[in-house]
């Protein structure tokens, strides 16, 4: 939007700019049209994701149709009746038996409409629910499929808006979307069929005002469409806004930015509030039109049809039940207008479900290779280079050995590339140059999922989710016993804290963990990351709010207990890497020393001067 902005933005003098200013321009406003153009009937032709859906429900819909063709049917009965009671009235044949006939017929007939209006309502609302839920549920699962670098061009206020709002739209869209469609196509077919039963040249009347509605409609659904893409993706902005104030409320009560805080939610809301008004006075000019149209055609039917009835070339009652059907014909009228509002809204939103759904996963899986057959290899990073811009690397010509059953550690100042080469490793991205093997295969050749089996992960930041300690420890895995927790408690040196607490095990930790210190979430992580058992644990600077004497007893249980487990470690703390089997120093991208501590210590400057750093608080560390 920015770039089309930019494009049409007015100079300070145009007439200095000539002809060529306003040829780019012209061009930029007629790139704007073709453009809002183009997304409107990809907005229609989005609905084509719903059609597998739809079909799986095709019984549930033929009922729900026929019932709604039904009480269309039974409506379009009651003008007849009238007619017929009219004409016996008016023709002196009115009798008290025949009229109180005329009020059964109708009370029976009432009845009928009643009776398969609930029915066309169960078998059409209950198939859109059951959409909707599949579609959030493809959605989700999507999401979870997706790499990396997904979630670092989508906020988490804006996929939960589209797995919230934009569901709920296409829901309505779908649901009360298509029956207003078929009961307006059954219903206003069907009416002008009796209309023009009673009187051709009438109907033909009412007809003058329906290319109006049409261009009218027309004109007004375009801007529907897109002023609906424009609320969505504003409630987007702002769910992410009351996301980031929720999440972060004890930084900003730590820096008393309440204030600030508050208003960047305000000014999200009242440009939602904006959006949505200026929505509002786009739909709300749709449907006094439609009013006056309406109302136009009852004005000629008045004159003509009056005309008509006082030359005796149609009954009063033929007069009455034209009315009455032109008042019929007034609800799919009205129900164009709220159609196509939802259908245009629905459009938006589920322009938006497509962007997701039509996404890729960067990392693809191909796997060429058996994983077992490789499982027991060393793990090597040959000439890598990696980076999240490409004006920057991040890694270049990386290369290291990381052994089998062994501690390896990778130290260096921040920003030197640690944790980005811990994430090649567990292949969360790929590298742009080089290759990672594991055994002789490169690792690219294997199952995606299963690779990423290989690794438990334990970042600075441990993700903690609002559950009990039990569930937090033993997530994603069944079959865990209270024993397993415990005894991986007891390894990470929390269990003593943790059966000091009211209800031990069972404990609510709170969203985020927020009951439980930075010391006791990382090590939560740390226990759940032990107790899946994976050949790989990859700690990522874990221990940055645990102290030193309980992380080196972490440590030697960690390699007393589970021996044969490969630990790859990135830390800033000199106690810890010291005692690694190997340590791999890294600057500016690239291994630039490895070694025992001790033969570092004798061999390397630079990791002399980093060991200075750490442990005199200077530098960068």
């Amino acid at each position: 939007m920015m770039e089309r902005l930019q494009v049409c933005k007015k100079p300070a003098d145009p007439l200095i700019l000539g002809h060529g200013y306003r040829e780019k321009v012209g061009k930029g406003i007629l790139k704007m049209k073709t453009e809002k153009k183009e997304g409107r009937w990809e907005g229609l032709r989005s609905f084509r994701t719903l059609f597998p859906y739809l079909r799986s429900y095709k019984k549930w819909l033929f009922v729900g149709i026929l019932s709604l063709a039904i009480v269309d049917a039974l409506q379009l009965c009651i003008p007849l009746i009238i007619k017929w009671a009219v004409d016996d009235l008016t023709e002196g044949r009115a009798t008290s038996a025949v009229l109180l006939s005329y009020a059964g017929w109708i009370l029976l007939l009432a009845v009928g409409i009643g009776g398969f209006r609930y029915l066309w309502r169960m078998s059409l609302m209950t198939p859109t629910r059951r959409i909707e839920k599949r579609l959030r549920n493809r959605l989700f699962q999507h999401i979870l499929s997706m790499s990396e670098d997904f979630f670092m061009r989508h906020s988490s206020g804006d996929l939960m808006a589209r797995m919230v709002n934009d569901l709920n739209m296409i829901r309505m869209a779908v649901g009360f979307g298509m029956v207003g469609m078929m009961d307006a196509f059954v219903m206003g077919s069907a009416t002008l069929v009796f209309m023009i039963w009673i009187s051709r040249s009438l109907t033909l009347y009412i007809l003058i005002p329906m290319p109006l509605l049409v261009l009218s409609t027309a004109l007004i659904s375009r801007r529907i469409h897109f002023r609906a893409q424009k609320v969505q993706k504003q409630f987007s902005a702002l769910t992410e806004a009351v996301r980031e104030g929720i999440s972060g409320i004890r930084v900003i009560r730590a820096y008393k930015a309440e204030p600030f805080q508050e208003s960047t939610v305000k000014l999200e809301g009242e440009k939602l509030l904006q959006e949505n008004l200026a929505l509002a006075k786009v739909r709300g000019i749709f449907f006094p039109v439609l009013m006056l149209l309406v109302n136009l055609s009852m004005v000629l039917v008045l004159y003509f049809g009056g005309k008509d009835t006082i030359l005796a070339r149609i009954s009063p009652g033929d007069f009455v039940a034209f009315t009455n059907y032109l008042m019929l014909l007034t609800w799919p009228m009205m129900a164009m207008g709220w159609v196509i509002s939802l259908i245009q809204r629905g459009a938006a939103s589920l322009t938006r479900i497509n962007e997701i759904l039509d996404s890729r996963p960067s990392i693809q899986s191909t796997p060429r290779a058996p994983l077992k057959d490789e499982v027991t290899g060393e793990l090597r990073v040959e000439n890598v280079a990696f980076s999240y811009d490409p004006r920057q690397w991040v890694l270049k010509d990386c290369s290291l050995t990381v052994e089998r059953g062994k501690m390896t550690a990778i130290v260096g100042e921040i920003g030197c590339g640690k944790t980005t080469l811990l994430l090649l490793m567990m292949r969360v991205f790929d590298p742009r140059e080089g290759v990672l093997r594991l055994g002789d295969r490169d690792i690219r050749d294997f199952d995606v999922a299963e690779y990423r089996g290989l690794f438990a992960y334990v970042s600075q930041e441990p993700v903690i989710f609002s559950q009990t300690l039990f569930e937090n420890i033993a997530f994603g895995q069944s079959g865990i016993t209270e024993y397993e927790v415990e005894k991986a408690l007891r390894t990470v040196q929390l269990w003593e804290e943790v059966a000091g607490f009211p209800e031990g095990i069972k404990t609510l930790v709170g969203e985020k963990g927020v009951t439980l210190s930075g010391g006791q979430r990382q090590r939560v992580a740390l226990a759940r990351a032990l107790l899946s058992k994976r050949p790989f644990l990859v700690l990522d600077a874990p221990f940055s709010s645990v102290d030193v004497s309980t992380e080196q007893k972490i440590l030697e249980a960690i390699r007393s207990e589970f021996r044969g487990i490969t630990l790859i470690m990135s830390s800033q703390r000199v106690a810890s890497f010291m005692k690694a089997d190997r340590i791999f120093m890294m600057e500016g991208g690239k291994v630039c020393a490895s070694g025992s501590h001790q033969d570092l210590m004798e061999q390397s400057e630079a990791y002399r001067a980093l060991i200075q750093e750490i442990t005199l608080g200077i530098g960068k560390r």
